[in-house]
Order: structure tokens, then sequence, then C-alpha cells
């Protein structure tokens, strides 16, 4: 037996006990809002695309301090973070994909940890209304590593300016990439970031 649909009234209050919980959660630093500028987390997330932050999944920081005050979490290998970037101190939204310990290189355009290729499927052609910067011949190839699966946007095929050689994530870093492996500023350019600066777990989009 179906269960009837829920009445108009029980949406709105749904949405708006919502509302209310984002906005305690922003106001007490425990969560932040964020709006994604740039390609370079497509298909996964787009320009202008909203994002919802958990500050507190590794750590208490604060606003106007680079680092965390204190940690007690680390993140997993597909979490998608906000990162304060040790290059120029933007904020960036990121893939982690190396840990502390791993070994990462990117060959042929290729992700490649501790000596073994991530694996990857092809979806197929990118979706020019999911792509800021479309370009005819770009892919869109599924990457999993465990249980974790996402999808990555490639235009470039063959060896690339982001390929990197082996790099051994330090104690205390974690490796991040974009999604959009051509059109991404992360850790190929400016190495491992210091698990302190982060800035918190993407836990859902709007």
């Amino acid at each position: 037996m179906s269960r009837p649909a829920p009445s108009r009234a029980a949406e709105t209050a749904r949405t708006l006990a919502l509302a209310v919980v984002l906005a305690l959660g922003v106001r007490t630093g425990i969560a932040q809002a964020y709006v994604v500028e740039g390609p370079s987390m497509e298909p996964s997330l787009v320009d202008t695309q909203r994002l919802f932050v958990l500050r507190a999944a590794y750590g208490l920081s604060v606003p106007f301090r680079t680092e965390a005050l204190t940690t007690w979490a680390s993140p997993s290998v597909g979490d998608v973070v906000v990162i304060e970037s040790p290059a120029d101190g933007m904020d960036l939204v990121k893939r982690v994909v190396g840990l502390p310990g791993d070994e990462i290189e990117v060959r042929d355009g290729q992700l490649v940890r501790n000596g073994v290729a991530v694996a990857q499927e092809l979806v197929g052609p990118c979706d020019p209304d999911q792509h800021l910067d479309y370009e005819p011949g770009c892919v869109v190839v599924e990457e999993h590593v465990g249980a974790r699966r996402w999808a990555t946007s490639h235009t470039v095929v063959g060896p690339a300016i982001t390929d990197v050689a082996p790099v051994r994530v330090p104690a205390g870093h974690v490796f991040v990439m974009g999604d959009h492996r051509d059109r991404s500023n992360d850790s190929r350019f400016f190495g491992p970031v210091p698990m302190s600066y982060l800035r918190g777990r993407v836990l859902f989009v709007e």
C-alpha cells in the first residue's frame, strides 16, 4: 500500500525547518555556504552552484585564520572539501585523492595512487550545459577507489602539462585535485595541503 503524498503544508514546513537548521549552522560557525566559481570541479559541481560545507567535519576553524585551531578527524579519499590555497590564500573546492603516506602520480592524464592506476570507466562526451569552458573532444570519465565513485572531465588526451612525477604525501597533509583535470589549480601545482588548511567537507549542493 503506497503512502499518501505529503501535503503542501508539510513540504513547506520541511523547507522552513531546513532553512532554520542551515541558518543556525552558519551563525554558529558549524557550517558555511559557498558558491562555486569556475570550471575546476566539472562535471560534479558547476559554476554558480551553491554548496553547504560542514566546517567542523575535520576540526575547528574560524574566519580570518589560515589554520584550524584544532583537528580531530581526517578526510577520506573521495571527499569534496574546501581548502585555503597555500599559494594565494583563496578558498578552493577540491577532491581529496591522496592521504598521508600515499604516493600520488598523474601519468598521461590518469591518476596513479601508490603505483596503481585508479580505475576508470568512460562515461561519454561532456555535456556543454555542465561545462563553462566546453571544448569539442571533452569526455567524462568515472573514477573509483573502493566504494567511492566520482566523475571527472578530460579535455586533453595523452601526455599533458598537468602530469606530475610521483609525490609522497607528508604526514598531516592531503593531495587534492579538481574533477576537471585540465581546468584546475590544485596540488599538482601548489603541492600537498596541510590538513589544518581544510575549511570543511561539502555536505550537499543546491
